[in-house]
C-alpha cells in the first residue's frame, strides 16, 4: 500500500486515474482528501471481503447517498436494516420461475424491434436498446406500457445522471437548497417528470388493484407488522429504482456487446453459427436460454471490458479490518469493475474481447471478487438473473434477422456517470441476413 497526495478532477478522469493506481501501487492504495481518507481496492478476496462486510460496519459511500435526491429509499440506496426487508419483499418478483414467465414478453419486445427496422436504416442503437429495455422493464415487472412516455423518461434519466458529478461537489448540499440554481432546477424538472410517470402507475393500480403477479402488485399488497400498506413515497422509490436500474444497465450492456461485435467479425461470426444452430429460422423461444451459451458469453465479456456498473464506493461506520490493514471510521473505499476486470493478474489477454473464455475453461478458477458487474454478497443485483435473460434473448432475436456496422467506427469514448454509457451515440447500419425468414 502506498500514501498517495492528494488528487482531484472531474469524474470522466477517474477510470484513467484508477488505473493509473493500480498499475503504480498495486491492489491497495490510499490517499487523503479534505474530509476523510480513500482506499482503492484491486484485489479479489479483498473486494469480497468489502462485499460481503456487515452492512452496520461498511454502509453506502455519499455517492449512493446522494443518488437518495432521485431514488430515495430504494433498494440500491437504503442501508440496513429497510434494504434487507424491501428485498425481502421483492425478491419473488425475480424467482426463476417468474423471469421464465417473462421470457416470452422480452422475445416479443425484441421481435417488435426488430420489425421496426429496415435494411440499411441507421439507428442510434444505445438508444433504441434503452428504449427497449424500457418497455420490457414497464411490462414484465408494473404490467404497463410506457412508450408513450418513452421519451421524457430517457430525457430525464440523462438529465439526471448528466448532473451526477456536479452532485457530488463539496457545497452540493447547500446547493439543493438553491431552487434558482442552474443544476438544481434541472435536477428537480427530471425527477417530477419521472415521478408523474411512476405516480401514474401506481394511482391506475389502486383503482384496480387486483393481484397481476407482478413486482407492482407486491409493493401495493405489502403490509407492515401493523397490517398497514406500504406508503406510496416507499412504494414510488422501489418502483423508480427497478425500472430505472432495470432497464439502463441492461441496455447499456447491449450497446457495448453490440460495439464490440461490430469490431470482431469472428465473434460475430461465431455468435450466429449458434444462433443457425439453436433457432435456426424462428426466432428464440424462452427454453433457448441454456443453450444459447456464445450469446451470453458475449454479453459476459462486453460486460467484462465495459461493465454498466463500473465502481462502487462504501463508507466506514465502524473500525473495520481489511486484510492487513484498520480502516478507520469515516474512511471511504473504492472497488471498480472498470479497473479489477482488466487486471492482468487474473485475465489472460486482458483488453482483449474474447467470449470464448467463458467456456473454455480459462475463467473456471477465477476467485471470487475478480468478476462482480452485478455487485456481490448481500447487495447482489437482485434482478441479475432477469438481466442475463433479458440481454440473452434481446441480442438472439435482433442479431437473427441484422448484423450492425458502425457508421463511424473509431472507438467509443466511455461517460462514467453513474452508470457506464458510450460518450456518443453509438451510431450504425442495420444490414438484413439474406436468409432472413418471413416474420
Amino acid at each position: 500500500m502506498r500514501n498517495l497526495a492528494t488528487v482531484g478532477g472531474s469524474l470522466d478522469r477517474v477510470p484513467a486515474f484508477l488505473d493509473e493506481v493500480a498499475r503504480r501501487y498495486g491492489p491497495v492504495a490510499s490517499w487523503r482528501m479534505p474530509r476523510s481518507r480513500f482506499w482503492f481496492v484491486d484485489d479479489p478476496e479483498l473486494i469480497d471481503t468489502i462485499l460481503t462486510a456487515n452492512g452496520s460496519v461498511v454502509v453506502k459511500s455519499r455517492g449512493f447517498r446522494r443518488m437518495r435526491r432521485l431514488l430515495g429509499q430504494g433498494l440500491v440506496t437504503s442501508d440496513e436494516p429497510l434494504h434487507l426487508r424491501q428485498r425481502r419483499l421483492v425478491q419473488p418478483a425475480f424467482h426463476r420461475e417468474r423471469i421464465a414467465a417473462y421470457a416470452s414478453t422480452m422475445i416479443a419486445a425484441a421481435r417488435a424491434a426488430a420489425d421496426a427496422l429496415e435494411d440499411g436504416s441507421v439507428v442510434a442503437l444505445d438508444a433504441l436498446m434503452s428504449r427497449l429495455a424500457l418497455r420490457i422493464a414497464a411490462a414484465t415487472l408494473f404490467s404497463a406500457d410506457v412508450d408513450d412516455a418513452a421519451d421524457a423518461i430517457g430525457r430525464a434519466l440523462t438529465a439526471t445522471l448528466d448532473a451526477f458529478p456536479s452532485s457530488l461537489a463539496v457545497y452540493a448540499e447547500l446547493l439543493d437548497r438553491l431552487p434558482w440554481y442552474p443544476s438544481t432546477r434541472r435536477f428537480a424538472s427530471a425527477r417530477a417528470a419521472l415521478d408523474a410517470v411512476i405516480y401514474r402507475l401506481i394511482e391506475e393500480r389502486r383503482r384496480d388493484p387486483g393481484d397481476r403477479g407482478d413486482l407492482l402488485s407486491i409493493l401495493l399488497g405489502a403490509r407492515d407488522e401493523d397490517g398497514r400498506p406500504m406508503p406510496d413515497e416507499l412504494v414510488r422509490d422501489e418502483a423508480l429504482t427497478l425500472l430505472l436500474a432495470g432497464h439502463e444497465t441492461t441496455a447499456n450492456a447491449l450497446a457495448w456487446s453490440w460495439d464490440a461485435l461490430a469490431r470482431h467479425p469472428e465473434a460475430e461470426a461465431r455468435l450466429h453459427a449458434e444462433l443457425a444452430e439453436v433457432v435456426g429460422d424462428r426466432d428464440a423461444a424462452p427454453g433457448d436460454v441454456p443453450s444459447l451459451r456464445y450469446t451470453r458469453d458475449v454479453v459476459a465479456e462486453a460486460m467484462r471490458l465495459r461493465p454498466p456498473a463500473w465502481i462502487l464506493g462504501r463508507r466506514v461506520a465502524r473500525p473495520f479490518r481489511l486484510g492487513a490493514w484498520e480502516l478507520r471510521p469515516g474512511s471511504v473505499i473504492l472497488i471498480s469493475q472498470l479497473v479489477t476486470h482488466r487486471n492482468p493478474r487474473f485475465w489472460s489477454q486482458p483488453e482483449a474481447f474474447r467470449p470464448e473464455r467463458w467456456s473454455n475453461g480459462e475463467t473456471a478458477a477465477l476467485p471470487r471478487g475478480v468478476y462482480f458487474p452485478f455487485g456481490g454478497g448481500t447487495r447482489m443485483c437482485v434482478g441479475e438473473g432477469f438481466a442475463w435473460t433479458e440481454a440473452v434473448l434481446v441480442l438472439a432475436t435482433l442479431a437473427r434477422r441484422f448484423r450492425f456496422r458502425h457508421v463511424d467506427p473509431a472507438p467509443l469514448p466511455l461517460a462514467p456517470l453513474v452508470t457506464l454509457r458510450p460518450g456518443r451515440p453509438l451510431l450504425m447500419a442495420a444490414e438484413a441476413h439474406r436468409t432472413r425468414a418471413a416474420v
